[in-house]
């Protein structure tokens, strides 16, 4: 039993506890408050990225966009005769349809040169590239489509080519079986694609196989894709960027990728897509199937406003963990911070990814956010080193230090981002829980005058 005599002299423990409790909920609304700098500088990063965005579309109008080839593909009208009633009376009509007829083979070679182009502070990726799509195809099979050879309109017959941006054109040269025929820039209505070239031929023979020949140079950015419209495709690509992205509905079958850049060969059967070798329009509308497409990305990798958005995103972590080793440290060493020093040192760290977000505008990202973590830790750490003690000055640079060192390790990665980070907040958690291991938390904000604190004696200080 505790002396009834000396209880009135023993301080509450109740009252330690409410103290640190009162100081946590301080902490807490402390980083809430800071978090709302954080999401400006956010929007502010946001804001330049669909900048450089529409930058990135005004030099593709220019010099080339997204390019997509498919084909090439022959177009034939034909006649369908209907029997109409209008009012009771019959009449015989004649409409027209168009069958459309896909190579038996089709090899395409493409070789990309690519181009860093500079507008503003802004820095963009393009490409030139050499295509040449060669095959053959069969003799038209009408019977096929239950299409009499007297309902056909031969001399209507185009072969046409899509090409999605037709500005990124620099030349275009169309052979069926040797023979150059004059490919004219658009389509026509009842023709799959929506952009593209297409050719008359009239003057070539419906009853036999074709072998074509077609040489592509154009421009573009970002992506270079292709159609497998053959019933066997084979596709190679090459270009002397380092750091492709393999878009589509295919990956490459091999590919070999190097300092110099890369080369990636697909192999795709007709059974692989949504779409038949023939087909006339009222049996399938082209532009509602899946239709496969593939190629490569080219693109500079580690964008920075990519990777500043990426390390906002670990902002609450960053502000979290300082002020976490500000208050263990006060707790540890009996020193006491402002909230206005608080809310100080959150401002450098909102700034930070300013600073970083400013300077890899114009410097490589790496001495970008180098040269801002320097300069935040360093102004942190005297600030505090200042004011509250050169113990938690010291301490609080060493942990920044590390964050930041960390979170840019986080930025190289990809498949080990979420481990990794997982990973780091474990260790961070460890390292408070064994640093406070020792702490009385209940005594904590006890003011206790030990010159009159009464001496225990006798069974006073033994709890029964």
């Amino acid at each position: 039993m505790i002396d009834e005599d000396n209880t009135a002299a023993l301080p509450a423990r109740g009252r330690g506890g409410f103290e640190v409790t009162k100081r946590i909920i301080v902490l807490g609304l402390l980083i809430a408050l800071v978090l709302i700098p954080l999401y400006m500088v956010h929007d502010m990063v946001m804001e330049r990225y669909d900048r450089s965005l529409a930058v990135a579309d005004e030099v593709a109008s220019q010099w080339g966009g997204q390019q997509l080839i498919a084909g090439p593909v022959v177009t034939v009208p034909y006649l369908v005769h209907v029997q109409e009633t209008n009012n009771g009376i019959k009449t015989d009509t004649t409409v027209r349809r168009y069958a459309n007829f896909l190579p038996d083979t089709l090899a395409i070679t493409a070789t990309a040169r690519t181009e860093k182009r500079y507008k503003s502070i802004y820095e963009l990726l393009v490409y030139a590239a050499d295509i040449r799509l060669t095959g053959r195809f069969p003799a038209p099979d009408f019977a096929a489509l239950h299409i009499a050879p007297a309902d056909v309109l031969w001399d209507q017959a185009t072969i046409a080519l899509g090409i999605s941006d037709m500005g990124g054109i620099n030349q275009l040269t169309l052979k069926l079986d040797g023979k150059a025929l004059s490919p004219v820039p658009g389509m026509l209505r009842d023709q799959i694609f929506t952009s593209g070239a297409h050719a008359s031929l009239q003057s070539v023979s419906n009853l036999s196989a074709h072998d074509f020949a077609i040489n592509i140079q154009l421009n573009g950015s970002g992506q270079l894709q292709f159609l497998p419209m053959g019933n066997d495709t084979t596709i190679e690509l090459k270009a002397d960027w380092p750091h492709p992205g393999f878009t589509g509905n295919f990956l490459p079958a091999d590919r070999i990728i190097d300092a110099n850049g890369f080369t990636a060969h697909w192999k795709v059967s007709a059974l692989a897509r949504s779409y038949p070798q023939i087909w006339s329009t009222d049996q399938l509308d082209f532009n509602e199937v899946n239709d496969g497409k593939l190629g490569v990305e080219l693109t500079l990798p580690g964008d920075a406003y990519q990777q500043i958005d990426r390390i906002v995103k670990y902002g609450i972590l960053v502000i979290g963990l300082t002020f976490t080793t500000i208050f263990v440290v006060g707790l540890l060493k009996s020193s006491r911070t402002h909230f206005v020093q608080y809310l100080l040192v959150g401002a450098a760290l909102c700034l930070f990814y300013l600073l970083a977000l400013s300077l890899a505008e114009q410097i490589r990202f790496l001495y970008a956010y180098a040269i801002a973590s320097a300069v935040d830790i360093g102004m942190i750490a005297l600030y505090l080193g200042r004011t509250v003690s050169r113990f938690v000055g010291f301490l609080v640079g060493t942990v920044l230090s590390a964050i930041y060192a960390y979170m840019y390790m986080l930025l190289q990665m990809e498949d080990y981002v979420l481990l990794s980070g997982t990973i780091g907040l474990f260790v961070a958690l460890g390292l408070v829980m064994y640093a406070t291991r020792n702490v009385d938390w209940f005594s904590i904000g006890q003011r206790i005058d030990n010159a009159v604190r009464p001496e225990p004696h006798g069974d006073a200080a033994q709890v029964s």
